[in-house]
């Protein structure tokens, strides 16, 4: 369809955001700032904070647990176990949603530039279809708590998540190879 629809898939390495119409890719910007960058920025926020130590999979983990780009009516807590750098012994300290949320501040604003970034690049004639269906958000990176808020205040258009995200490109790929003869058709037009 002659129907404008942007997606922005936050993945672990990349975020990829793309505007599709009729069956093709019309613009795409791909980042490396995704998932694996937020973790690390939690992990050096709580080394230079809190001076504790902490594993690139406990970044993810407290991710998960507390992490939220907006603000929460019931803020959340996590206690984290590390080393600390100081003593060199284990120890550990209480964060909250709203330390997480400092901590991945740079990365989700660099997710939010790219976004700006596609949309002034968009022909008038998609961008009211975009105004109209909103943009679809997908990947592991959608479910941090109110990203769907953070980037729709910023870009001032409706941001939703897509329904289960993180396998929203499996099954794409998947409705993708059931129609070969049409993807056949569109890669032979590139």
């Amino acid at each position: 369809e002659p129907q404008g629809n942007l997606v922005v898939d936050i993945g672990g390495g990349t975020t990829e955001i793309g505007v599709v119409s009729l069956g093709g890719l019309v613009i795409s910007k791909s980042i490396r700032t995704a998932g694996d960058k937020i973790d690390t920025s939690i992990v050096n926020y709580i080394k230079e904070k809190y001076n504790l130590l902490i594993g690139e999979r406990t970044g993810e983990e407290i991710k998960i647990a507390v992490g939220s780009a907006v603000q929460l009516e019931k803020e959340l807590s996590v206690v984290v176990k590390g080393r600390d750098q100081v003593s060199g012994l284990l120890s550990r300290v209480e964060l909250t949603s709203e330390d997480v949320r400092e901590a991945m501040r740079e990365p989700l604003k660099e997710i939010a530039d790219a976004l700006k970034t596609v949309l002034e690049m968009m022909p008038p004639d998609l961008a009211g279809d975009i105004v109209e269906t909103g943009i679809v958000l997908t990947g592991g990176g959608a479910l941090i708590r109110g990203l769907d808020k953070f980037l729709s205040d910023i870009v001032k258009l409706p941001v939703f998540v897509a329904d289960e995200p993180l396998l929203a490109v499996a099954r794409g790929t998947g409705k993708a190879l059931q129609e070969i003869g049409l993807l056949q058709q569109l890669t032979n037009e590139e």
